[in-house]
């Protein structure tokens, strides 16, 4: 199954301490463009993705933002998120009536897409994805296999983890 974790400020503790200031300033710079999926695309290890995730969802918590987070386990899970992905993003760009309440954003973690053509697929269908690069390990050729893979125009950035 999908594991899924909806997190809101009034549900969490507000005494942890303020997310650091490199994934507060990502945050602001993923909120500039309209989205509401997003991909944490890992090329070398999942972990550096989970750890990004983490970090947001801090941000998240702290400015009262509605996240879900979805970390695949099998291979009907990619499925189901990339299939929830699509939904969203089609009604998002159908111009629907937004509610009152803002709509709860999704964040994947993913392992790499050169590895996994599943984890592909769900990075294709979310609005916006951050590929997660270790310094001292990641290849620069995995690094570009891996944006050729998801496409240039649907690459926000990367996250530059040491």
């Amino acid at each position: 199954m999908v594991a899924a974790v909806e997190r809101n400020l009034q549900e969490n503790d507000a005494q942890s301490d303020p997310p650091r200031r490199e994934y507060q300033e990502l945050w602001f710079a993923l909120a500039r463009k309209s989205w509401r999926s997003l991909a944490i695309v890992a090329v070398d290890r999942e972990e550096s993705a989970s750890e990004i995730t983490n970090a947001l969802g801090e941000v998240a918590r702290m400015l009262d933002e509605r996240v879900s987070f979805f970390a695949p386990i099998d291979v009907l899970d990619y499925v189901s998120v990339a299939g929830i992905f699509s939904a969203a993003n089609a009604n998002f760009a159908a111009d629907i009536p937004r509610p009152v309440k803002a709509p709860v954003r999704s964040i994947a973690i993913l392992p790499p897409v050169v590895r996994n053509p599943l984890a592909l697929k769900v990075a294709t269908a979310a609005d916006v994805m951050v590929i997660c690069v270790e310094i001292g390990k990641t290849r620069l050729s995995a690094v570009r296999r891996t944006i050729e893979l998801i496409g240039r125009d649907h690459v926000a950035g990367c996250v530059l983890i040491g």
